[in-house]
């Protein structure tokens, strides 16, 4: 019994070395960043502009073999192997698990990009389309179904299973992305200096796109709150904001995944069908029904063209939006693989692979073609014109007056509010966990790491 608890303490203990030395890159990274904001701006828009130009087509090309194989390997005889083994039931029902990988996947994005995010195609449409035509509206409609749908959760789907696979195939009780080279480097990679290289990468680039993440969300909500109650959006209101996500999510990671996680997870994706069907309801049914249609259309028709813009030569379109999108999801894509594999105990690579994309993708086409096509509406039918509130107001603003134009638009702009909150409080729920396993010296799943969360 006493070695037991001894062995048990020491695989509590936090791994000093990753541990320490994330906090000094991190802190090395973001002084600069702090001190000197204008010029980092410009350095990061100049690295991602010198990014495009020499890796641009091999995004592009990355996306379509990715999505390929994967739907290959799905329906392959590999696609049968059960994670945990063949007996392993499924951990979480149906419900919860597509929940919880949806929720862990886009945080407030959808929410934040979904209203007007074809506004900003229609001034700049591809295939030689003239702005502001009704072609580039029905094109633009159908861009955000693309750009969050199936390659896109295929880049999300690739790192899950290069995770998955082995974490479950060797019984490892250490949930580390050096796991993924179980296989090739042996039976100890996670604690050579490659493993250990990789895993403090993988931290450092999570926590750099949760800040981020974070930067661009908490705005919105402060926006939606200073039009609701008539408040001033400034700094205060901003961090006052900061602090209740921060503590929602907080919350969420002291009651632990099936408490915390799934039960925002379950809640949130609810009210996310709810609003969007009250949507459907309230708003311009047979438009938005017509509009979808026409972007069902076009995406079946120009999904290729789509897919391969940019390939051949240069597309401007495609360097802002398609190439920079495909580098998003692959740069999130260990941390959702990672909390993606925790939670998939019992299911088979193809429930895997075809869940994460089915699921992910219905998710926000559903978004795109309800609230992004009565937003469409709005401009079309003259009721509102969100590309130019867009241009003179930004987004923030312009997402805000979308929802405010809908009957009983309070309530629907205080839904908006609470759904971004809960998406950020679960994906950086999602987040900590599987970092919090990385500064752990042997993160056993038996042992739950609430102390580095």
């Amino acid at each position: 019994m006493t070695l037991q608890r001894k062995s048990l303490s020491h695989k509590s203990k936090t791994d000093q070395f990753s541990f320490i030395s994330i906090l000094i890159v991190i802190a090395c990274i973001t002084l600069p960043i702090a001190i000197q904001p204008d010029s980092a701006a410009v350095f990061i828009r100049e690295t991602y502009q010198g990014i495009v130009s020499l890796f641009g087509s091999t995004y592009m090309i990355f996306g379509i073999v990715t999505s390929v194989f994967l739907l290959i390997l799905a329906f392959s005889k590999y696609g049968k192997f059960v994670l945990g083994g063949k007996d392993t039931t499924p951990e979480f029902g149906n419900f919860s698990w597509a929940s919880m990988l949806f929720c862990s996947g886009i945080g407030g994005g959808i929410l934040y990009w979904s209203g007007v995010e074809w506004a900003y195609y229609v001034n700049q449409p591809p295939f030689g389309l003239e702005p502001l035509s009704q072609d580039s509206y029905m094109l633009a409609s159908a861009y955000g179904a693309f750009h969050w749908g199936i390659s896109g959760w295929a880049l999300y789907c690739l790192p899950t299973v290069v995770i998955a696979v082995p974490f479950y195939h060797y019984k490892l009780g250490s949930l580390r992305l050096s796991s993924g080279l179980r296989g090739l480097r042996g039976n100890q990679v996670e604690n050579s200096i490659l493993g250990r290289c990789i895993d403090l990468i993988f931290v450092i680039v999570a926590i750099g796109a949760s800040g981020g993440s974070m930067g661009m969300y908490i705005p919105v909500i402060s926006a939606g709150i200073s039009e609701l109650y008539g408040v001033d959006h400034n700094l205060t209101l901003d961090l006052s904001v900061l602090l209740f996500c921060t503590l929602l999510f907080a919350l969420s990671v002291f009651l632990g995944l099936k408490k915390g996680i799934r039960m925002l997870s379950n809640i949130n994706v609810v009210t996310a069908l709810v609003f969007l069907l009250f949507i459907l309801l309230l708003g311009p049914f047979k438009e938005i029904i017509a509009l979808s249609g026409d972007a069902i259309k076009q995406l079946i028709q120009k999904y290729g063209e789509m897919s391969t813009l940019g390939i051949s030569g240069k597309s401007e379109f495609a360097e802002t939006w398609t190439i920079f999108y495909w580098a998003w999801w692959l740069a999130l894509g260990p941390q959702v693989g990672l909390f993606v594999t925790r939670v998939s105990k019992g299911r088979s690579l193809r429930q895997l692979i075809t869940g994460m994309i089915f699921f992910g993708s219905l998710g926000c086409f559903l978004f795109y073609m309800i609230l992004g096509n009565y937003a469409i509406n709005l401009e079309l039918s003259g009721q509102l014109a969100v590309s130019e509130l867009l241009a003179n107001e930004g987004h923030r603003i312009t997402a805000t007056k979308v929802l405010l134009s809908l009957p009983f638009g309070s309530l629907f702009l205080f839904a908006y509010c609470l759904m971004v909150v809960i998406f950020i409080a679960t994906s950086y729920d999602s987040v900590s966990y599987v970092i919090a396993y990385h500064v752990k010296r042997t993160s056993s799943e038996m042992n739950k790491p609430r102390i580095e969360k």
